[in-house]
C-alpha cells in the first residue's frame, strides 16, 4: 500500500437531464365546498310536529331515535317505553330501578337510563334490538341527567357532581367536583357540557376539563330549569318547570 501514491482521479460534469418535479398539491383536484350555514335562534320557527300520549306519570327523560322513534322514562314504574314514528308503542321495558333520564349510544344501538331517587343506584344499558336489558352498571350515589360523549356517558351525581364513566371498564372520573341539587339534566355539544340547577335557577356552560365557560340566569324567563338540549348550531334549549310570568 505504501507503493500506491494515487487510487484515481474526480472529474466534475455536468449536464441536463429529463426530470420534471411535480408539486403534491399541483396534482390534487380542487373542489369547492360549501360552508354550512349557521342559523341564528332568531331565524328558527317552531311548529309542532307530533303530539303522542303516552298514557304514563312522572315522565322525566325522552330521546328521539335515529329511525324516528321515541324513547320515554317512566320513573315511579321503573319503566322505559319506545313509541313507534306513528305514534304507537313499540315496547317497553321494566328496569330494576326507577327511571330518570335516558341517552341513545349510537355505537351499539342502545339507551343508557339513570336511576334518580332509587334506592338500587344504576345506571341501566337497554338493547333496543333485543328489547331487553344488557347489563346494570352499579353505582354509589344517586344520578339524574345523563348525556354521551364519544365512548363516555357524563352525567349528575347528586353529592359528586358532574362525574363521567367509561363505557369500556366502567371507571368513574370527576369533571366538577361539588354538591348538586336533585333533578338536574346534562346536555353536551362538542367539548362543552351544559348543566341545569334546579336551585339556584341557572344554567351553565363547563369545558370537559370542568372548567367553567358561562352561566345564565334570568328568572323572569327560565325558573327550575330541567330538560335541556342543544341543536347542530350550538343553540341551547331549556324546560323550566315552574311557569313564569311576564
Amino acid at each position: 500500500m505504501s507503493d500506491i501514491n494515487i487510487f484515481g482521479e474526480v472529474h466534475i460534469e455536468a449536464r441536463p437531464y429529463n426530470i420534471v418535479l411535480v408539486k403534491n398539491k399541483a396534482k390534487q383536484t380542487q373542489m369547492m365546498i360549501q360552508t354550512a350555514q349557521s342559523r341564528s335562534i332568531e331565524n328558527i320557527k317552531l311548529t309542532l310536529h307530533k303530539t303522542i300520549d303516552t298514557q304514563g306519570e312522572r315522565t322525566y327523560g325522552c330521546c328521539m331515535l335515529p329511525d324516528g322513534r321515541m324513547a320515554f322514562t317512566f320513573c315511579y314504574d321503573q319503566t322505559v317505553k319506545v313509541f313507534s314514528d306513528n305514534k304507537l308503542k313499540d315496547f317497553g321495558v321494566k328496569l330494576p330501578a326507577d327511571a330518570f333520564d335516558l341517552v341513545y349510544i349510537s355505537k351499539d344501538n342502545t339507551l343508557a337510563v339513570t336511576s334518580g331517587l332509587s334506592f338500587n343506584q344504576c345506571i341501566t344499558i337497554i338493547d333496543l334490538e333485543r328489547k331487553e336489558i344488557k347489563k346494570t352498571i352499579s353505582l354509589d350515589l344517586f344520578n339524574y341527567g345523563i348525556a354521551q360523549k364519544d365512548n363516555r356517558l357524563i352525567y349528575s351525581d347528586n353529592d359528586k357532581g358532574i362525574r363521567m364513566i367509561n363505557l369500556y371498564d366502567e371507571s368513574t372520573s370527576d369533571i366538577v367536583r361539588q354538591k348538586m341539587p336533585r333533578y338536574c339534566y346534562i346536555a353536551t355539544f362538542r367539548d362543552k357540557i351544559y348543566h341545569t340547577n334546579t336551585e339556584t335557577n341557572n344554567v351553565t356552560c363547563y369545558n370537559l376539563q370542568g372548567q367553567l365557560q358561562w352561566r345564565f340566569q334570568n328568572e323572569s324567563v327560565l325558573n327550575y330549569p330541567q330538560g335541556i338540549d342543544v341543536d347542530n348550531n350550538g343553540n341551547v334549549y331549556m324546560v323550566g318547570a315552574i311557569h313564569t310570568t311576564l
